[in-house]
């Protein structure tokens, strides 16, 4: 299967808000209009304020179809943090917090999201940034399909931690990281 991954764009902007409208989307993924500002910054190269300013969003696709939206985030040891992602951050290279989801409703159900993230995983490290090492996902502790992907994608739970920005502030998450 030919998956391929692109920085999102302005021609997929319609898409990408249609995604986070889907209801298996909206219940773990933030849909504030403060998040849809900063895919917007993102993607008109303009200064990002959402959490650290520094998410990047990326697009899948599959021969060609467009189905699937992630987000990744270089993390800081001076970002206010939990002790659990500090204690997990790669000492020697870069840590990279990952954010998933097949938006496209034709391929769910399909055994993708293991496979997708994996080879973006491989993308990242080969053609955005070769000194990551580590790479952070954090699924809702009330999603056990999402858990079950990322196990199987090679991430193991290290803890749990409260978010303390964003929309889902004062919710806990499951921290799982996974070492390449």
């Amino acid at each position: 299967m030919n998956i391929q991954f692109e920085k999102a764009e302005l021609k997929h902007i319609d898409t990408i808000f249609e995604w986070l409208r889907q209801p298996h989307m909206m219940e773990f993924w933030d849909n504030t209009q403060e998040h849809k500002d900063d895919i917007m910054n993102f993607i008109h190269g303009e200064k990002q304020h959402y959490f650290y300013g520094t998410t990047k969003y990326w697009i899948g696709s599959i021969e060609g179809e467009l189905y699937c939206f992630l987000l990744s985030d270089i993390l800081q040891k001076d970002q206010e943090l939990s002790d659990v992602h500090r204690e997990n951050m790669s000492k020697s290279g870069h840590t990279i917090g990952l954010d998933f989801g097949i938006g496209n409703t034709k391929f769910l159900g399909r055994g993708l999201a293991a496979q997708t993230l994996e080879a973006f995983m491989g993308f990242y490290c080969e053609f955005v940034d070769p000194l990551v090492d580590t790479f952070f996902i954090d699924p809702d502790p009330n999603n056990p399909r999402a858990v079950r992907v990322y196990c199987k994608a090679g991430f193991q739970k290290v803890g749990t931690y409260e978010a303390n920005a964003g929309a889902f502030i004062g919710q806990a998450s499951d921290l799982m990281v996974k070492r390449v």
